[in-house]
This record gives structure tokens, C-alpha cells and sequence, in this order.
């Protein structure tokens, strides 16, 4: 598993909102499969693509509508080096001067076929540990009929930082576990966020994943 690199990636998004900007992808503009986005030779999983007010991705086949007020992005990786995590999706508020803490992500993880939802919790749980504690990590949900499982954390107390709480809800998948990142200054809001995952929508993607793909991505169709 290779959620070890998510944990910089979402305090770095809590603190900073992710400042770089990431590649946009152009949805197709028609046809039966249009909301999943691009399609290419060999897809990845970061080929996904924002259309109107959802994030689509026709590599998972899936698509979720984030809030209303929040900027999206889809992130796609220019890097040729070999990975066993994606960034897919980050989406916050455009709040002046950075006040506002609430932040969405998107990742998904590589996984082996033995690995199980424990399995991949408990790695989750020590990953973060050394920055959150855990509140709960055993609730869990259905969407678009799918099963999903929460995490949920707060960050560890420390001089002059303000409190954050995160929220992790996966899914496993062929050799993925797709990860839903909530993060904000309050359980509240957090909470909110969370809600805004009934909006997901499965269909069959156009090429499903049959094998995790570790290697570097080979460049877009022109």
C-alpha cells in the first residue's frame, strides 16, 4: 500500500490549498460516455476531468459533484517517476487571505488483491499517526451502491496551530482503494463535506483497471 505519501499531501493542501496549479483535462463534449471525460490509449487514474460541477473520472468510472462555493480541480501528474499513489482531484473554497480551512482531495492507492478494508485502515491510521489521532475508524456507508469506510482524525496539539480535523472515506477497488480527503477547522463542516459523497455516480468504465499500473505515463493522444 502507498498511502504514506498522503499524509504530506494533505497537510500540505490544509495549510497552503495546494498554491501550484495542477493540469486541467477537457471533457468530451458528446456522445453516450461523455460525463466520464477523456479517454485515452492507455488510461491512468489521473486522467479525470471537471465537468460543469463534477469531478469525473473515466479511468474508476465514477463521478462526484463537489459543494457548491468551491473551486475544483482535476490533477493530472506530468511526472514520468514510477508511483504507486495518484492525486485525482482537489477542490476549496477561493476565501481571501486563506481563512477558510475546508478542503477536499481526491487519491487513490495501489493495493494487492489479499489486501482488506482493515487492512488498509490500520495502514492509514499508522501512516497519519506521528500528525493526527484517531476519533473513529469504524463507521462506514454505502453510495451509488458501493461500500465505503470512514476515518476520521484530529490533528495532534501544538504551539500556535490552529486545530484541523480530516475525515477519510475509501473505497476498494481492483488494485486501488480510492480515497475521499475532508479537512476543516471543525467537525461541523466536516460533517458537510462528507454528505456532499451521496452525489457519487458508478457506471462501467470504458477500460477497467485489470492491473495496478506503476509505471510511467505515456503522453495523451493529440
Amino acid at each position: 500500500m502507498a498511502v504514506q505519501r498522503s499524509v504530506a499531501v494533505v497537510l500540505l493542501c490544509a495549510a497552503v490549498f495546494l498554491a501550484a496549479s495542477p493540469l486541467m483535462a477537457q471533457a468530451q463534449s458528446s456522445g453516450p460516455r461523455a460525463e466520464l471525460g477523456p479517454q485515452v490509449n492507455e488510461p491512468h487514474p489521473d486522467y479525470g476531468a471537471i465537468n460543469g460541477k463534477r469531478y469525473v473520472n473515466g479511468y474508476f468510472g465514477f463521478s462526484y459533484a463537489y459543494p457548491e462555493g468551491f473551486e475544483g480541480n482535476a490533477v493530472q501528474s506530468g511526472s514520468s517517476t514510477v508511483t504507486l499513489m495518484y492525486n485525482l482531484f482537489t477542490a476549496n473554497p477561493p476565501s481571501a487571505g486563506g481563512s477558510d480551512m475546508r478542503f477536499i482531495s481526491i487519491t487513490c492507492d495501489t493495493i494487492k488483491a489479499s489486501d482488506s478494508p482493515k487492512a488498509f485502515t490500520d495502514a492509514m491510521v499508522k501512516t497519519f499517526a506521528a500528525a493526527f489521532d484517531v476519533l473513529h475508524a469504524d463507521k462506514h456507508y454505502t453510495f451509488a451502491g458501493r461500500q465505503f469506510y470512514r476515518v476520521d482524525m484530529v490533528s495532534k496539539p501544538a504551539p500556535d496551530s490552529p486545530k484541523i480535523y480530516q475525515t477519510q472515506v475509501f473505497t476498494m477497488l481492483p488494485n486501488y482503494a480510492v480515497s475521499f480527503s475532508f479537512v476543516a477547522a471543525n467537525p461541523n463542516d466536516v460533517e458537510i463535506l462528507v454528505h456532499s459523497m451521496e452525489s457519487i455516480n458508478f457506471v462501467q468504465a470504458e477500460r477497467p483497471a485489470s492491473a495496478p499500473l506503476n509505471a510511467a505515463r505515456t503522453p495523451q493522444s493529440k
